[in-house]
């Protein structure tokens, strides 16, 4: 977080004022001599001369392609499921994606963007693809999923500060437009389901094999391919992102985590390579001028290169594990990191409950899905789930109104969420639900959306990562809690669960409106 601009004196970029970073208490807390404030504003400004050139276009692409497979995979299907066994499935996947958020999301602060950005990929395609494998073994498919989906948990939180680390000021909005390819996942994901699972299936009358006896009529592996034929497809296009990214895209280190990690001469190298690539003149910024820095704060540039180069892996690690207390630390960026918390469990709450109680809520009130066939069932999910697109667009654009801006988006678009949801305790017709369902999926993407790229803007490079994938683990561990918390009204009063629901995404509207810092017009270091 910092300033609009990099007022350059002498050779040094102006640094943030008390009310841009809070205090200059916090500042010292997080940056000693604001040394890295100020090389991290130098390299902002080559950032900025590039601005949206080919380098850029293709991250932006890899990583939307990452929200793509988020909700690509929120799909599944097995025979001979125990009695009340139903929902273990959805649990696994939640820890998964929990631990996988967590995980990655302090992996990426400690080992670089580069590596966590390829295997998150390659461990979904590859466990995803091995969901076909099990014969009627509920828990052997449970527990494969889990295992993919601790590689889908790191894509959204890595993806973000990926894109935002790349991109210039001026664009940075287009972190947001990236959750358009979530509605755009599922709406492939169900066409794939539609031409496999729904036509390559058995008769939902026929039980599982392993649950009768010898010679009666039943569902066997080979009648019932087209879940797994779905999931190989799936994982398929998976691994195909994860060999775009590995092997045809020449993916750059980030140059801010490079110089978080005092390797200041690799970080001007890879800017000379996305110039390079961009086909663009070479940065001007030398490592001269990073030394000039640091003496100017009394720091001995000589010194600490000696101590960096002399470091074992060991304390490395231990270090830089450390790098979290310049999150825990900061009385700012830890209030910034509550309320997000906040936002995010929500959000997931809602999601959640909507997810998991609305099909039975409606039944309750006598209206129905529309999805009394196969083919009404995945038309219903391109009416549902492809306007969210609109949510990432309007995202897009009200996060640049001086009006709006992040933080007052963040409000209104959690704030339409819940209006939409409590409103469906008046449906009345397939036509309203379908209609509502769809708006409140608009509501929710543009939230998402304003959410997703906001969070990692407001942290710096040192932990950005980590803070965006606890953000969200908490956020999944919420969305774990709230079928549960959901049960209890079900039986009493089917509205009860949606204004439960709505609540949760109210409680994110209002935290929000207490978010100190707005990003708009400022730097991210």
């Amino acid at each position: 977080m910092a300033d609009s601009k990099s007022d350059s004196i002498e050779g040094m970029p102006h640094l943030p004022t008390d009310t841009e970073r809070g205090t200059k208490e916090g500042v010292a807390e997080v940056y000693p001599d604001h040394t890295h404030l100020s090389k991290a504003a130098l390299i902002n400004d080559e950032i900025d001369k590039f601005g949206f050139g080919k380098y850029q276009i293709c991250i932006w692409f890899l990583c939307g392609f990452g929200y793509f497979l988020d909700l690509a995979w929120a799909k599944d299907q097995e025979m001979g499921v125990p009695a009340g066994k139903e929902g273990l499935i959805y649990t696994c996947a939640n820890a998964g994606l929990a631990i996988g958020a967590l995980g990655f999301g302090i992996i990426t602060d400690i080992i670089g963007r580069k590596w966590a950005f390829q295997i998150t990929c390659l461990i979904t395609s590859v466990f995803g693809m091995l969901l076909a494998a099990p014969k009627y073994n509920y828990g052997a498919i449970c527990g494969i999923y889990f295992l993919s989906s601790i590689g889908l948990g790191g894509n959204i939180p890595i993806d973000a500060t990926i894109a935002l680390e790349f991109l210039p000021q001026k664009r940075r909005a287009m972190v947001s437009l990236l959750s358009m390819w979530q509605p755009v996942g599922v709406v492939v994901a169900s066409g794939i389901a539609y031409g496999t699972a729904a036509k390559y299936r058995c008769d939902t009358t026929l039980p599982a094999c392993n649950a009768v006896a010898d010679g009666e009529a039943c569902c066997t592996v080979s009648m019932n391919m087209g879940w797994r034929y779905e999931y190989i497809i799936i994982g398929a296009m998976t691994l195909a992102v994860f060999a775009a990214r590995f092997f045809i895209f020449k993916f750059y280190e980030s140059p801010k985590f490079l110089l978080s990690k005092g390797k200041e001469q690799e970080a001007i190298d890879v800017l000379h390579k996305i110039a390079k690539f961009n086909g663009q003149p070479a940065p001007t910024l030398t490592v001269e001028m990073f030394r000039e820095i640091d003496r100017a704060n009394g720091v001995d540039p000589d010194a600490e290169a000696g101590r960096s180069h002399a470091k074992n892996v060991v304390a490395g690690v231990i270090k830089s594990v450390g790098h979290l207390k310049g999150l825990f630390f900061n009385k700012l960026e830890l209030f910034i990191f509550a309320l997000l918390a906040l936002a995010y469990m929500g959000d997931y709450w809602s999601f959640n409950l909507a997810g998991s109680f609305l099909p039975i809520v409606l039944l309750k009130n006598n209206v129905s899905t529309g999805q009394t066939t196969v083919t009404d069932t995945y038309r219903e999910y391109v009416y549902i789930y492809l306007p969210g697109v609109i949510g990432a667009i309007l995202a897009l654009f009200s996060v640049q109104m001086p009006l709006l801006g992040r933080k007052w988006s963040l409000v209104l678009s959690a704030a339409l969420q819940g209006l939409s949801m409590a409103m469906y305790t008046q449906v009345k017709t397939t036509a309203g639900y379908v209609g509502l369902n769809a708006l409140e999926y608009i509501m929710q993407t543009y939230f998402n959306a304003v959410l997703y790229a906001s969070a990692p803007e407001l942290f710096d490079t040192t932990y950005r990562a980590s803070a965006s994938g606890m953000l969200s683990c908490l956020g999944r561990l919420a969305g774990i809690a709230a079928p549960f918390a959901g049960q209890a009204y079900l039986a009493e009063s089917s509205s009860g669960i949606l204004w439960l629901g709505a609540g949760g995404i109210w409680l994110s509207s209002f935290v929000m409106i207490f978010l100190p810092v707005e990003m708009r017009n400022r730097q991210m270091y």
